[in-house]
């Protein structure tokens, strides 16, 4: 079931990145023809045809979040595009989460204690990550994984703007696996 919320934000985070090429190719035909009944009509035609790529686009990233989370337990809300994502895992899961991100390519500065451990996490195959600490209640044995989105990400139309929530549905995954 596609949640509306999350595919509006997406829509709009599209969009507003193809304001500026709509600009050009508007200002572009006025300078060229002036104001004339064609421009008229590409003034209208135009905008509805990016609002339909746009909406096209947005349902792709939609798909692939949905993708992404699929085995996880991990819903696909609108929150999913917020820059922190937080999950907490139960009593005995600690171990196999810090051995996951141990083993991980993706994870690099992994640093920390017993209670506590503080990495990066390349959601993507770029050179942007995100910040992740896994902290662990030794009265309960509970671990609480907390990531954090740089700005590179959630400047990013698309995707890019989950990254924390992409970073949160692999960390868990690996988990599970390890």
């Amino acid at each position: 079931m596609v949640d509306r919320r999350l595919l509006g934000r997406l829509w709009l985070l599209t969009m507003s990145g193809y304001v500026p090429l709509l600009i050009t190719v508007g200002l572009s035909d006025f300078l060229g023809e002036g104001l004339s009944r064609s421009f008229a009509e590409d003034l209208v035609l135009i905008p509805l045809v990016w609002a339909a790529l746009g909406l096209l686009s947005a349902l792709y990233v939609h798909a692939a979040l949905v993708r992404r989370a699929r085995g996880t337990g991990i819903p696909v809300t609108a929150d999913a595009l917020r820059p922190v994502q937080e999950r907490a895992f139960p009593a005995g899961e600690a171990e196999r989460l810090r051995a996951a991100i141990a083993a991980s390519g993706r994870a690099y500065d992994v640093t920390g204690e017993t209670g506590a451990w503080d990495f990066r996490w390349r959601p993507f195959r770029g050179r942007h990550a995100v910040t992740g600490s896994l902290t662990v209640d030794r009265s309960s044995g509970a671990a609480r994984l907390l990531l954090r989105a740089d700005q590179g990400l959630t400047g990013m139309p698309g995707q890019r703007t989950a990254s924390a929530f992409v970073a949160l549905c692999q960390v868990t995954r690996a988990g599970e696996s390890e």
